[in-house]
């Protein structure tokens, strides 16, 4: 691996509170990986043990009030290098005695709105996940153009539908945008 890695995530803990066993669950529980540019890393391990939970908490996709995650999610990305995880845990308190959790209180409404903010800009512009199953993954009452023409609307300068809809069937972008590295990613050329 050269330079910075693209994605560092260190101690990573998700967990979330089982009605059933009365206790906090850690789904993930220390999970520590980097992933430099241009590199692929597949994520394998048994059913449940907590794959698709990190890559939801990468992606800020976690609920479960009350539960929470801890740790550190660094990422350089077009805003420059930061962590995603960062000032979360001032909404989070976790009580913990003789190594398990008792207790989480959570500002749940301040800790989604400062996660909110801090992968708005993010999740599906620059970090995505292709979900296990593709039926759930897509919208069965939309096409599959206007679903790509939304995230282009989302996640580009291009705010009309009918653009955006053009835009998802070119195999180039639009003609303001330029090449930013010669493998093939885009960015908007300043105006």
């Amino acid at each position: 691996m050269s330079g910075a890695p693209v994605l560092a995530i260190q101690d990573l803990r998700t967990y979330f509170y089982s009605r059933a066993k009365q206790a906090f669950v850690r789904s993930v529980d220390g999970v520590s990986l980097s992933i430099a540019r241009g590199e692929t890393l597949g994520v394998v391990g048994e059913s449940g043990s907590g794959k698709s939970v990190t890559a939801l908490s990468v992606l800020g996709l976690v609920g479960g009030s009350p539960g929470g995650i801890t740790g550190a999610i660094e990422f350089a990305g077009g805003a420059g290098r930061r962590n995603l995880l960062q000032d979360l845990g001032r909404y989070v308190t976790v009580t913990e005695q003789d190594g398990r959790i008792v207790a989480v209180a959570k500002d749940e409404p301040g800790w989604r709105a400062q996660l909110e903010r801090a992968m708005t800009r993010v999740r599906g512009k620059e970090i995505a996940m292709i979900f296990q199953n593709p039926k759930s993954s897509l919208n069965p009452f939309l096409t599959v153009g206007q679903q790509i023409s939304e995230a282009i609307r989302l996640h580009t300068p291009v705010k009309d539908p009918k653009e955006a809809k053009d835009c998802s069937w070119r195999t180039s972008p639009p003609r303001d945008w330029t090449r930013r590295s010669s493998r093939g990613s885009w960015r908007s050329s300043p105006s």
